[in-house]
């Protein structure tokens, strides 16, 4: 049995993006409203299930356990997913598996702080479990 278990981040800085300014300086520790995938939540995990591959990690020999998948990334003013950025990769192709699901993620809806816009980055955990069969 393989199962997903997923676990959505905290924000960790965002950017007013009505500036000229390049560089993210204007940080956050929160925004009014987080970013969020169309459906909320369950919407998010519906997407993930149907698009990750809980085998991976079992095709590829791991033994039986959890591996999970650290993941940053930013959602833009326009909710665009980019900078997606592995922070722990257990093996067993389960990094490469998550990257490919982020590249096929649908536009969320942005994160707004003061009313506008901003640059949200978002922390995701996805773990594989590989029980014995």
């Amino acid at each position: 049995m393989i199962a997903i278990f997923l676990s959505l981040g905290v924000c960790l800085r965002a950017q007013d993006t009505t500036t000229k300014r390049t560089n993210i300086t204007d940080t956050f520790t929160s925004v009014q409203v987080e970013a969020r995938f169309p459906g909320g939540v369950d919407g998010w995990r519906a997407f993930l299930e149907e698009n990750i591959h809980p085998k991976v990690a079992a095709r590829h020999k791991a033994p039986p356990g959890n591996y999970t998948v650290q993941v940053s990334f930013l959602v833009d003013k326009e909710g665009k997913i980019s900078d997606v950025t592995i922070l722990n990769d257990p093996g067993y192709g389960t990094a490469e598996d998550v990257l490919k699901v982020f590249k096929h993620s649908p536009n969320w809806m942005p994160a707004i702080q003061n009313g506008k816009p901003v640059i949200y980055r978002q922390k995701q955990n996805i773990t594989y479990q590989v029980t014995e069969k």
